[in-house]
């Protein structure tokens, strides 16, 4: 990355592909699709959208250090005003669980935050937590990339929280009486 007017300047698309070839990780097989997919679908219909890619970009937020797989800025310029997103994206290969919690870390720094993972099965607890924090997915392989849920710009609402505070009754509930039950034969 280059640093410009005090401004720090990112790749773009062709320049990520090259420091991929460099610098790109076996998780990162499948990157600059994945980029390609999401800036695709991010991108507007009515004004100019640039897009400018920070690859394991470091934000630091106190004493901590929080490094993004890769942060994407959009740029959309209209008539009337220019307006910034920006996009996280972890890259895991099959590690669904680590990613979801790393996405989560990360969703509160940028404005859209996805994962991207071969394809992999999902629990209910992974679906929630996507659903819950707006987190997006894309699924890749050999042969293609798929954005397979879109991250949502809006944060969790009441209803969610309601839900999913439900659910996690329902589990301890249902370990509850398993344990219990554990308990009863073992003393009867």
């Amino acid at each position: 990355m280059e640093e410009g007017d005090g401004e720090v300047v990112g790749l773009n698309l062709e320049e990520y592909k090259a420091w991929l070839e460099k610098n790109g990780n076996i998780e990162e097989q499948k990157a600059y699709e994945v980029a390609k997919e999401v800036i695709r679908y991010h991108k507007s219909d009515w004004s100019e959208t640039e897009a400018d890619l920070f690859p394991r970009k470091i934000i630091k937020d106190g004493n901590n250090r929080i490094e993004f797989d890769l942060l994407i800025r959009l740029t959309f310029r209209g008539k009337r005003r220019t307006t910034e997103r920006l996009i996280g994206i972890e890259f895991k290969e099959y590690d669904i669980k680590k990613a979801i919690l790393q996405a989560i870390v990360r969703k509160q720094y940028v404005d859209y935050q996805y994962i991207a993972t071969r394809f992999v099965e999902l629990d209910y607890m992974d679906l929630l937590q996507l659903s819950f924090y707006s987190i997006g997915w894309v699924i890749w392989d050999e042969d293609f990339v798929k954005l397979l849920v879109p991250a949502k710009y809006t944060e969790p609402t009441v209803d969610i929280c309601h839900i999913l505070n439900e659910v996690v009754k329902d589990v301890v509930r249902k370990k509850v009486r398993e344990e219990l039950e554990t308990l009863t034969r073992f003393i009867g």
